[in-house]
């Protein structure tokens, strides 16, 4: 799912211009462009870039909004907002391929200098899952696809091996390198697809479920022959009848065990736009509003900017 960042958006109408320019490149050598034609392109570039940065980030306001907090152990299926402290599954553990440093999730970002420019040659996201708990219950966090809002990031300079150098501002540093990290124990504020699997979530189907195993008991002939009382190779009415209540005993036995199994809550993405999968590394929801409001401000600020330059200043 494509989420563009803040900074993209602001440096769209840049990127814009200067293709333009590059492509117009020969073309200036022999004829400079009107300075009227090349401002109008970049208002008008600025205003289709803002108008998509306000609907972008509103949407995502409106929807945490509107969205309650709900509790893990009582929450609705569907979309649902959680709060709570990250938590590591059992299992190996996760590591930041860059630091080593023990986390929740990661996501790192490998940078060369390039003729002045840096380029990224290596990047990549923990898909591990891991566990948000809110003092009710636990739930399944699948980050794959969420938007990750002020995570812990640490930036430093250094060869290729990794090795990091003091550089101010990166100047004479070969490499950079960017990590982002949620922590165990940190507070994390979630948007997304809740669900719950485990237990007897729906009412079995009983009469389904032993037609299902009868048919195949008859599949398998010496387990109907545990039925032939009378040893003449035949299941017959009344011993019929006695494998259909030895399948009714067994399929009522798993029901029991399935129904005594815990529930397992999960959240991941809804894969679907209208409905944005959101983790954030802090507790207040307000914050996390504001976080959107405030990028959806600046993009329509700048788009009704360029928009009256373009309408009114050209």
């Amino acid at each position: 799912m494509l989420q563009p960042r803040f900074k993209d958006l602001l440096r769209f109408g840049v990127l814009w211009f200067g293709s333009f320019l590059l492509v117009r490149q020969d073309a200036a050598l022999a004829l400079k462009p009107p300075p009227v034609t090349v401002l109008a392109a970049l208002a008008l570039a600025i205003v289709v870039a803002g108008a998509y940065g306000a609907l972008y980030y509103g949407r995502r306001a409106w929807r945490l909004a509107d969205t309650p907090i709900a509790r893990i152990r009582s929450a609705s299926q569907g979309y649902v907002e959680l709060y709570g402290r990250a938590r590591l599954m059992e299992g190996p553990p996760i590591l930041a391929p860059l630091s080593l440093l023990p986390c929740a999730w990661y996501g790192y970002q490998v940078e060369e200098r390039c003729q002045n420019r840096w380029q990224t040659v290596d990047s990549g996201e923990s898909d591990s899952l891991f566990l948000i708990d809110d003092g009710t219950g636990h739930c399944v966090v699948d980050p794959h696809g969420a938007d990750f809002i002020k995570i812990r990031r640490d930036v430093w300079y250094g060869s290729e091996s990794g090795a990091r150098t003091h550089a101010l501002w990166g100047i004479g540093a070969t490499y950079r390198y960017t990590e982002q990290r949620l922590l165990p124990g940190e507070e994390v504020h979630v948007i997304g697809g809740f669900r719950t699997v485990g237990g007897l979530r729906e009412a079995p189907d009983m009469q389904r479920a032993v037609a299902d195993l009868l048919e195949q008991w008859k599949r398998d002939p010496q387990r109907m022959a545990l039925f032939d009382r009378r040893r003449n190779g035949r299941v017959d009415p009344d011993e019929w009848e006695a494998a259909r209540r030895a399948a009714e005993k067994q399929v009522r036995r798993e029901q029991l065990q399935q129904g005594v199994d815990p529930d397992i809550h999960l959240l991941a993405d809804t894969e679907e736009a209208s409905r944005p999968f959101i983790i954030a590394a802090f507790r207040e929801e307000g914050r996390l509003i504001s976080y959107f409001q405030w990028r959806a401000t600046a993009c329509l600020l700048a788009a009704v900017t360029a928009g009256g330059l373009l309408l009114y200043g050209l």
